[in-house]
């Protein structure tokens, strides 16, 4: 589990304007000191020399505990790279010598700088600047001093005062946006947008034209032309602005040579209108768009579209994913003649790999994490289809040495890449495999961009998980009295909802608030957005009037029928709401444990919090599904703790018997 939580991941790759040279970042999650580690590197694209290093990346743009790829600025003359670094709580542009010479701090605003971007001319660079960091620290001193009026602004789940890390210091944090969005105090003032000469250093305010053509990144929920935004790029010349924009269930690619989508040419082959796409990347010096589609095992093909003649071409597949790194929003770097991956699959951690444009050749550039590409345990990738016809897929990973069948662990949701835990890897699959407990990640049936039909969803998941049961029982691979599930957001929430509408489930684990009456009413202050998006994604009012909605979603309704054993792992963030749903299982003697983890959000980032959230589920399935404990006496309290629960749920006769459920379990169609 250690070396799988301290390999080293790559993103934020960047081709040299003379296309010899990729920049690329390395991430590295270090346990001992709690931290991450990110580095600069530059290597010939033409794999003629090993990686240099270049200079400490900072801490990182991390949103809801995923480290986001953020390439880096060539020079014109191919001489240096640019890049934002968050260091001691600030965040300015710093310049690295490709050839390791030099490294040095180029800005020295007095607000942090949001993004960079390249400037009206070869020499220059654009950039956002938020609010002075004297600014918010003084608003956020008088909000402690005068108190916090709580208004749609305060989420009761974070603390009041400076409970969140933000660019590299603790802050206060509020809610901005829709849904869920958040940022520091002040963040809600308009940036500065900025014009550094990254030769001389000087700095001044952008014209309105310049600040223009310094387009916002793009978040989840953003629509342009009455569309969701999927993806945008800018060229930053006369070819214009690729966007990739859905109605919810197509994507559509198109080219806007001008402001706004008036008079924007669609790509119209088969390959841009037939399937969902991912990243969008403009070709070096070519009128010319690469984006990346996956089938669904998760495998990538990359194409190239030709704007003008409308001609889309294949340029490569890969067996896994061909992207940015595990940011799913970031491509590859494309060139003029190369472009640059990261290349990962179920069994193949992460490597750079470079891709001819014209013949398609791969050359492996970097790999980092050799020691890790032979394991002894492979997955399987699977196919199977639900009881009304619709496909699923995931990677199963059996035991290598097994008498008869198995227990089952099952997660829901991403199984792409480099296969460690399922999204937000809570789970150790291949030391689930180890222990003698087959593991299978499925990957997510598809679903509509946007909030869509939640409870649809997770009746699909349910018909997909019953098939996969039922399709490795008959194989005679698996014992279905002995399934046991976990999940990270929709993934928990659809375990949950298993747990409850069927018996297909010895033992859970999740690790994400769920649906209580305590969550609707910590996020209906008026002025909230949640209530209506509940009612329109869940088809649910308020608990103290739609007793029947919640009966059917919540778990907290349903202590009657949760009759297995739920391990809560969550970040600090998301616990307070299922506070609720731990006492009232703890009252109907339902097996429970609720953790918390200080400092976190949606998603664990600190290494040794995912190191604990590892641990302690391989124990929990490995005592509930195989009745097997670890001997070692520092875990003695724990166990403990876990037979006491089993002879309370066995006295209170709240364990009942479990039955397989049948594999034609139906729900509505997204």
């Amino acid at each position: 589990m250690r070396e799988l939580i301290e390999l080293t991941d790559l993103s934020s790759v960047a081709i040299s304007p003379d296309g010899r040279m990729a920049a690329f970042r390395e991430e590295n999650a270090l346990i001992e000191r709690n931290v991450h580690e990110l580095a600069w590197f530059v290597v010939p694209v033409d794999g003629s020399a090993s990686p240099r290093r270049l200079a400490d990346a900072g801490e990182g743009n991390w949103l809801n505990g995923t480290l986001l790829s953020e390439p880096p600025l060539w020079s014109a003359d191919s001489r240096f790279i640019l890049y934002r670094a968050v260091i001691d709580g600030e965040v300015q542009v710093w310049r690295a010598a490709a050839d390791g010479s030099s490294v040095a701090r180029i800005t020295q605003e007095p607000g942090n700088l949001i993004d960079i971007a390249p400037g009206p001319d070869p020499h220059t660079v654009l950039f956002r600047e938020g609010a002075a960091r004297d600014d918010i620290a003084r608003a956020e001193r008088r909000d402690y001093d005068e108190g916090v009026l709580v208004d749609a602004s305060v989420d009761p789940s974070r603390p009041l005062y400076r409970g969140a890390r933000i660019d590299g210091r603790q802050a206060t944090e509020r809610l901005k946006g829709f849904w869920f969005g958040h940022g520091g105090l002040l963040a809600d003032r308009p940036p500065r947008v900025r014009v550094l000469d990254i030769v001389s250093g000087a700095v001044r305010d952008a014209s309105q034209a310049e600040a223009a053509t310094l387009a916002p990144q793009t978040s989840f929920f953003d629509r342009l032309g009455g569309r969701f935004l999927i993806a945008r790029a800018a060229a930053g010349d006369a070819r214009g602005t690729g966007y990739v924009l859905s109605s919810g269930t197509t994507h559509e690619l198109l080219v806007a040579r001008g402001p706004g989508l008036a008079g924007a040419i669609p790509c119209t082959a088969p390959q841009c209108t037939g399937q969902r796409i991912r990243a969008l990347a403009w070709q070096q010096g070519a009128d010319a768009l690469v984006f990346e589609t996956r089938d669904g095992l998760g495998n990538s093909t990359l194409y190239r579209w030709n704007v003008k003649s409308g001609t889309v071409t294949t340029l490569a597949r890969g067996a896994g994913t061909l992207n940015g790194g595990r940011d799913d929003s970031e491509g590859c770097a494309i060139g003029a003649r190369t472009m640059v991956c990261i290349a990962a699959a179920a069994d193949m951690p992460p490597r750079l790999v470079a891709i001819d444009l014209d013949s398609g050749a791969m050359r492996s550039l970097v790999e980092p994490n050799r020691a890790l590409a032979d394991p002894d345990l492979r997955f399987r990738p699977l196919e199977w289809q639900d009881g009304v016809g619709r496909r699923f897929s995931g990677q199963l990973l059996l035991p290598a040495a097994k008498n008869g069948p198995v227990p089952l662990f099952v997660t829901y949701y991403s199984c792409s890449g480099y296969l460690r835990g399922g999204l937000g890897d809570e789970f150790p699959l291949r030391e689930f495999a180890r222990h003698g407990i087959a593991a299978l990640c499925i990957n997510r049936f598809p679903a509509p961009d946007g909030v869509g039909d939640q409870v649809g969803a997770y009746r699909i998941a349910q018909s997909g998980v019953a098939a996969a049961i039922a399709l490795l029982a008959r194989e005679n691979l698996v014992d279905p009295t002995r399934v046991g599930m976990g999940g990270v957001s929709f993934g928990g929430e659809s375990t949950i909802w298993i747990a409850m509408h069927s018996r297909l489930l010895a033992a859970m684990s999740i690790a994400n608030e769920l649906l209580t009456p305590t969550y609707y009413w910590f996020n209906a202050v008026e002025g909230r957005e949640v209530p209506e998006v509940l009612r329109s994604g869940w088809g649910i009012g308020d608990p103290d009037h739609d007793r029947r909605g919640w009966r059917a979603l919540s778990p907290a309704f349903n202590t009657d029928r949760i009759h297995i054993p739920l391990l809560m792992q969550l970040p600090e963030l998301e616990y307070r709401p299922n506070v609720e749903l731990l006492a009232r299982l703890q009252r109907a003697h339902t097996p429970v444990e609720l953790w918390a983890f200080p400092g976190e959000v949606h998603i664990k980032w600190q290494p040794r919090h995912q190191l604990a959230a590892n641990v302690r589920n391989l124990d929990w399935f490995r005592f509930w599904l195989t009745g097997e404990i670890d001997p070692d006496p520092r875990k003695a309290e724990q166990y403990r703790r876990w037979e006491a629960y089993r002879r309370s749920a066995a006295g209170s006769g709240s364990s009942q018997p479990r039955t397989q459920a049948s594999a034609s379990i139906t729900g509505s169609r997204r």
